[in-house]
């Protein structure tokens, strides 16, 4: 989500990001990477034509290599430890805490009342749910 918001808003995004946004939309929503690689083409202001598609058909698995599915949460953790992204591109999460803020859909009903952000109404529930995505989730 921060990494979409970074997008609209400045049109770029870090080779992480791009990484990370691939792999779910091809690989956990099994959507044709080519929507993706359409869209990033019309925002990036870094846009080269054979980086951003050959990164899409790699990471939509099709180049005959390794596969990179990439778990989010695990990632988000591993590179925004404290939130400090996150936070910065959703605000609402501004009051989560550090344990929730990459995984809010996780947190009980009365954290979410002292964070002031409802999931469904402050902050959108997830597309999918991806049970290796839970707080404690190994893979990539």
């Amino acid at each position: 989500d921060a990494n979409m918001r970074e997008l609209a808003a400045t049109g770029f995004m870090s080779n992480r990001g791009r990484q990370n946004v691939a792999s779910y939309l091809a690989l956990d929503l099994n959507l044709d990477w080519r929507l993706g690689a359409d869209h990033f083409e019309s925002l990036l202001v870094d846009y080269d034509v054979c980086s951003n598609w050959g990164n899409w058909v790699a990471a939509a698995g099709l180049t005959g290599g390794r596969v990179n599915r990439f778990n989010m949460a695990k990632q988000a953790r591993d590179y925004d430890p404290q939130g400090a992204y996150v936070r910065l591109w959703c605000p609402e999460l501004e009051k989560v805490p550090n344990e929730y803020v990459h995984c809010p859909w996780e947190m009980p009903p009365e954290v979410q009342a002292e964070a002031g952000c409802q999931m469904g109404v402050d902050y959108p529930q997830p597309l999918t749910r991806i049970p290796k995505w839970v707080s404690g989730g190994g893979g990539g």
